[in-house]
């Protein structure tokens, strides 16, 4: 496809609010100022993967076009989601510096924060965010991509990961965002073929849940309290819920801007729990305050 029409194509998939501006550097010829409009508007609507494999192809029809490989990184991260970090390395990590962008696939010890009571080594991409190295003792903003990210779907904004180099140490990351693709709907059963809707339809099948052992309920903060409400972090536009369901099992953290959004999650999950009862709910910190509306009103 020619570039014009690539870029046509990844601004369909965008809303035309966030498409006027890439439209019109289009129409001028401007097309590597209309790539970078296109991938703008698409951090203020996220866009599908396939938005970003048409991004992807326009960079690489554009000489020198730096951002190819940025644009197929987002590519995988709306497939299979993605972390956000603030990684720090330790002052005598002996390790070479890390190249800004994708150039590590380093082993990260998700301690406590494990889905069961091991403490497991896993393995996440790298993308460091910047244009400087980051060395021994530095700090830097960065996004990984988990090679086996079920083992990843607890984690918060707040957690602390560490990063490994074998046996050794030699950084720590705070979890600063969280997003995984929605879990796709569930496919209606195929209609009876004709002539056998009369036939009485088979029992559906029991579903065997097994029970959490109590090893495997120590990664939870508080055993008493089914809900857990992640830190109210500066800058963040939403806390995070988790839901211990009934049969032990735990949902995916859930972003929340406001108490209302709050009050439905929970009902949804566990209709048995009270919302407002501040015996079932875990904060982390700063009890009842949202990001997008501050304390709840009545609260002493």
């Amino acid at each position: 496809m020619h570039i014009e029409d690539v870029l046509e194509s990844a601004a369909e998939l965008l809303p035309s609010s966030g498409a006027e501006l890439a439209r019109a550097l289009v129409a001028k010829g401007d097309h590597a100022a209309a790539l970078k409009a296109l991938a703008e508007a698409a951090d203020q609507h996220p866009a599908p993967p396939r938005f970003w494999e048409f991004l992807t192809d326009a960079a690489e029809q554009l000489p020198g076009e730096p951002e190819a490989a940025w644009y197929r990184w987002r590519t995988t991260e709306a497939l299979r989601g993605y972390l956000r970090i603030d990684l720090t390395l330790t002052t005598d990590t002996g390790i070479a510096p890390i190249p800004p962008g994708r150039g590590l696939q380093p082993q990260w010890d998700l301690g406590e924060h494990a889905v069961s009571s091991y403490r497991a080594v896993r393995v996440a991409a790298l993308w460091l965010e910047g244009e400087e190295p980051l060395r021994s003792g530095g700090r830097a903003f960065g996004r990984l991509l988990p090679l086996d990210d079920a083992h990843w779907h607890n984690l918060m904004p707040g957690d602390v990961i560490t990063l490994r180099d074998g046996d050794r140490a030699v950084g720590s990351a705070t979890v600063l965002d969280v997003a995984w693709p929605d879990a796709p709907a569930e496919q209606q059963p195929a209609p009876l073929p004709a002539g056998f809707g009369d036939l009485p339809l088979p029992p559906p099948p029991t579903q065997r849940v097994r029970a959490r052992t109590h090893t495997e309920h120590t990664t939870w903060p508080n055993p008493d309290c089914p809900v857990q409400v992640s830190a109210l972090i500066p800058g963040l536009r939403h806390r995070y819920v988790r839901v211990m369901r009934e049969n032990g099992s735990v949902g995916q953290p859930y972003p929340c801007a406001t108490h209302a959004e709050f009050v439905r999650r929970v009902s949804h999950e566990r209709p048995d729990v009270d919302p407002l009862d501040p015996a079932e709910i875990h904060w982390d910190n700063q009890p009842d305050v949202w990001p997008a509306q501050g304390p709840r009103p009545g609260r002493d």
